[in-house]
């Protein structure tokens, strides 16, 4: 714990701000080290945001105190993730008692370059298209129109709120079900561990998408990964999760479509990561059915 204990400044010997990397990709998380080493005990801590600058700070470790012969060193972690892509500054920060700020720290965050893709094409110009007015043509548009408004209100006077049905798959397998028996095949292959990289991340996401297409009904078989991570945001699953699954769609696009090589580590980690989201998801969704299910 902090303690006041002086009203006069503090004589700050060090006082940084270090960051573990400088460059990610978007969705990825770093860690930002704050450090301070002083003579004296200080009164109060940095004071900032959860936000700054386009970045956004998922996690704050507790401060921790060493002491040092004569000196009392101070250090505390930021997890800190963004999903802009630029170079954003985490800006100096200063302590009112101290007379030293940190460093100012860059962070370049990139999106991956869809130029290479092979469905990728340019936008043609617009092209003029002669208009002809055809009186039959409206009429028939003026009567479908009419007709749809008339179906739409008489949807909304008698529809009953029903919950969500979970379709079962060929093999009366769950999407749930069918995704984590895909993932446990995908976990015995190994395939990155045969030099397979980047098919293991092309059927990690496809086991991804496909069960959020047939348990949640979203068009993610045919959206970028862009618009299906937008569409994530409106999910209500925890930050943590719904940040860790984000990176791993980014990661995998670097893979694909950029060569990268992850480590080791987070070969490891992405099927633990898509296991996890998707047995969130499945929760959330069972626990707004029950919303609806009759009181005994």
């Amino acid at each position: 714990m902090i303690a006041f204990s002086a009203r006069c400044p503090v004589l700050a010997q060090v006082v940084k701000a270090e960051v573990n990397r400088d460059k990610i990709f978007i969705g990825e998380q770093i860690k930002l080290k704050l450090t301070l080493q002083s003579e004296r005990r200080i009164p109060t801590w940095f004071q900032f945001p959860d936000s700054i600058n386009h970045l956004l700070i998922l996690n704050r470790s507790k401060i921790d105190t060493i002491l040092n012969g004569r000196y009392t060193n101070y250090h505390q972690t930021l997890t800190i993730t963004s999903f802009d892509s630029g170079r954003w500054e985490f800006p100096p920060l200063a302590i009112a008692s101290i007379n030293k700020s940190t460093n100012p720290v860059m962070i370049d965050v990139m999106s991956v370059d869809v130029s290479k893709l092979q469905d990728y094409h340019d936008i043609k110009e617009i092209e003029e298209v002669k208009q002809e007015n055809n009186s039959t043509i409206i009429a028939i548009i003026a009567a479908i129109t009419l007709l749809s408004i008339a179906m739409v209100y008489w949807y909304i006077r008698n529809r009953k709120k029903l919950p969500v049905q979970t379709p079962l798959s060929k093999n009366n397998l769950s999407p749930l079900q069918q995704a984590l028996a895909e993932l446990e095949k995908l976990h015995h292959q190994k395939l990155y561990e045969n030099g397979q990289v980047k098919k293991h991340y092309t059927e990690l996401t496809n086991i991804s998408r496909n069960f959020f297409h047939s348990f949640l009904q979203q068009p993610t078989l045919q959206q970028t990964t862009d618009e299906w991570m937008v569409s994530l945001q409106s999910l209500p699953v925890n930050t943590e999760s719904k940040t860790l699954f984000i990176q791993l769609l980014r990661l995998s696009d670097a893979v694909k479509f950029a060569k990268y090589l992850p480590s080791a580590d987070d070969n490891e980690r992405s099927i633990e990561t898509t296991r996890s989201m998707l047995n969130i998801v499945a929760q959330m969704q069972q626990n707004a059915n029950s919303k609806f299910q009759p009181q005994s």
